[in-house]
């Protein structure tokens, strides 16, 4: 009976879906980094670490779902030979893909977008590529500027860093990701547009709970 026991128990394991078993294992990591950046949030933060709790609103799976989503289009893009995708940046929130930086070409803008749309999972793509190559000044000024609007993001008593995913291009800094109220991506807007340098808000936050 005991053999009996294990032989079914090793046989049910054999059956389990691969899928299930990988977007379980992902979850688990995802949630031990989550963790990780929890404490590094309080160990340098100072009022950072009050907001951080909050995180990322989306839930694992959400979390997981949208990581696969955005290694599959990295793969991609990198892939294409006459498409330099250092240049440009795809982020994705609940399936939904915005694509922002530069490219050379109109031909290869469209080309992104279309090998985003054709990932499995992508349910909407919308592009802000420039046409042109990125100025070394521009990425300089937008380095610095997505990371002054974090820091104010962190040092925010409701907002957390972690909940708000920040992109430069151009001066032009693009709010995404999932917060907990609609003050908190009104408040969001409000500090990014206190920063030097920002020429533009697009304020893409999703309220938990919205679709």
């Amino acid at each position: 009976m005991r053999y009996s026991g294990t032989s079914t128990m090793l046989n049910s394991l054999t059956h389990l879906n691969f899928q299930t078993i990988l977007r379980t294992f992902g979850m688990l990591l995802i949630s031990i980094s989550c963790s990780g950046c929890l404490a590094a949030a309080v160990v340098g933060g100072g009022a950072a670490a009050a907001g951080s709790s909050a995180m990322d609103q989306r839930s694992l799976g959400q979390h997981l779902d949208d990581a696969t989503i955005s290694s599959m289009i990295d793969v991609r893009l990198i892939a294409e030979e006459d498409l330099p995708s250092r240049w440009i940046s795809a982020e994705v929130i609940r399936g939904k893909v915005v694509l922002t930086g530069y490219l050379p070409k109109q031909e290869q803008i469209d080309r992104a977008i279309y090998i985003c749309k054709h990932i499995r999972g992508v349910l909407s793509v919308r592009s802000d590529i420039i046409i042109g190559k990125p100025p070394t000044r521009a990425l300089l000024s937008d380095t610095l500027i997505t990371t002054n609007v974090k820091r104010k993001l962190f040092n925010d008593a409701d907002i957390s860093g972690f909940t708000v995913h920040v992109e430069t291009v151009a001066g032009k800094v693009y709010l995404q990701g999932v917060v907990a109220t609609a003050s908190h991506r009104l408040r969001a807007a409000t500090l990014t547009g206190e920063v030097e340098g920002v020429t533009s808000i697009v304020n893409l936050l999703h309220v938990k709970g919205e679709q």
